[in-house]
This record gives structure tokens, C-alpha cells and sequence, in this order.
């Protein structure tokens, strides 16, 4: 039995994502779960590590399923001490279930940070037509833009939440999509479900669509 490491930057259990990766992922693993966020109230949450201007907003879901927005740089910390306590329990690997940007944590175990994987990918796409990207928050679009410029030609930041939009509005973003040609689409969040992909593809089926949480489920099979 290979046991499996993830740490969120919200709460565990993430079941909203572990039900589509253990459709990928081979039969015999077991899943280890961390959050960042397990510790602290809501009030907590909000009191200590809401971003304040000039850090980096990330968004994630509580156990309870709320949306929260916090700060990167405030659960530097936090992060570090999950990913060392699973690598104390002996897990075979770790993987992060977001898809922003992280530094190199400390840990004996190899880590697999799903925003390296997509860059890997897209990197190594050639393609010449419209693209967009799709990110929880309107406040990151600056971000997001900086953060894919240097792999898509000027792609289209598209904000909508996974957490708190309707299965009605990812088809109207495809349909949307599709009426500006974009024929390469990625999902930049790790929140973003196989469902709000087919929902995104069913409305724009010429589209090539990436999503962080089968790019990671993918990586990790080949690993396993």
C-alpha cells in the first residue's frame, strides 16, 4: 500500500477533491490528509491571515465548505509545519492541493507542487491560438496574467470561483470562450472540479482543457 501525503492551504479533509483524484489515481492508495488552516476558527482565519495590500490572495475552502481568501505569505509558516508532520508519519509522497506558487519546503519525502507540473505542460504545448485562464478570485488577475504571460500568448484571465458559482456558470464561461476562439483553456485552481470542466467543454467541445487537479492526479500515477 503506497500512502499518499496531501496538504491543503485550507482545511482537511478536501473530499471535494480526493473523490476525482481517486478515480485516476491507481487502486491501492492510501490518502493522508493536512491542512494548513486545521488548527484555526473561522474568526481566526479571517482575524490573522486575510491578505492585506501587497501580499499575494489565495483562495481555498474550509471543512464546512466556505470559500476563504488568505494571504501566501502568511501560511508559509503553517505549510511547513503539515508537510513535516507527514513527513514524520512516513508517507511515500507528498503533493499540494493548490496550484499557486510555493518556495521549496523542507522535507525528506519528495513534494509535487501541481504549479510546476502546469507550467511543465503548458510549456511544452506549441500553440499559436487564443488561450485563457481560469482563477477563483478577480483580484488575482494581475497575478495570473504575470504568472502565464511567459508561457501563453497573451491569454485571457477569466475570474470565477469554484467554491461559490453554479454549474450553469462555468457553460456560460465556455460558451463565452468560445465566442472569443479560445481553443486552449487551463483551470488554475486545484477547487476547480471534473464536473465545471465537462460543464466548460460540453458548451466549447473544440476547447483543449487543463485542470490542476488531473495534471496532478496524472503525475502522481506515473510516479506511483
Amino acid at each position: 500500500m503506497v500512502r499518499v501525503g496531501f496538504v491543503t492551504i485550507g482545511q482537511s479533509p478536501r473530499r471535494d477533491i480526493t473523490e476525482d483524484l481517486v478515480k485516476i489515481l491507481p487502486k491501492d492508495v492510501e490518502i493522508v490528509e493536512a491542512g494548513a488552516l486545521d488548527d484555526l476558527s473561522p474568526s481566526e482565519i479571517r482575524e490573522k491571515l486575510s491578505p492585506k495590500p501587497g501580499e499575494t490572495l489565495y483562495v481555498t475552502r474550509l471543512r464546512s465548505g466556505e470559500e476563504v481568501r488568505i494571504s501566501k505569505e502568511k501560511i508559509m509558516g503553517l505549510m511547513q509545519e503539515k508537510i513535516s508532520m507527514l513527513d514524520n508519519r512516513g508517507v511515500d509522497i507528498i503533493a499540494i492541493l493548490c496550484s499557486g506558487e510555493f518556495p521549496e519546503f523542507v522535507s525528506r519525502t519528495p513534494i509535487l507542487y501541481p504549479d510546476k507540473i502546469l507550467k511543465g505542460i503548458v510549456s511544452g504545448i506549441k500553440y499559436r491560438g487564443k488561450s485563457a485562464v481560469l482563477i477563483p478570485a478577480k483580484e488575482q488577475m494581475e497575478y495570473a496574467r504575470d504568472k502565464w504571460s511567459p508561457y501563453l500568448d497573451i491569454p485571457d484571465i477569466i475570474p470565477i470561483s469554484p467554491y461559490t458559482s453554479k454549474l450553469e456558470d462555468f457553460s456560460r464561461v465556455g460558451l463565452e470562450l468560445r465566442r472569443r476562439g479560445a481553443g486552449l483553456i487551463l483551470m488554475d485552481c486545484m477547487g476547480y472540479t471534473m464536473q465545471q470542466k465537462i460543464a466548460i467543454r460540453e458548451s466549447n467541445p473544440g476547447a483543449r482543457i487543463i485542470t490542476s487537479r488531473g495534471a496532478l492526479a496524472r503525475a502522481l500515477t506515473e510516479l506511483l
